[in-house]
């Protein structure tokens, strides 16, 4: 079973702070990345749950 995306919103804030270390920045793009994988997730659960109900 194939499913097609038609659109995909990403909102995103940006923030101006100062890096202090490497493993910060390291640390700040693997929750981002988990933060958006878990939205993804989400989305296609309720995308799946909707075709079911029809």
């Amino acid at each position: 079973m194939s499913i097609e995306i038609k659109e995909l919103v990403i909102k995103t804030t940006i923030v101006n702070r100062p890096i202090d270390k490497d493993d910060d920045a390291f640390l700040d793009k693997k929750v981002i990345k988990e933060e958006i994988l878990a939205e993804c997730r989400q989305l296609m659960q309720s995308i799946l749950r909707e075709r079911r109900e029809r």
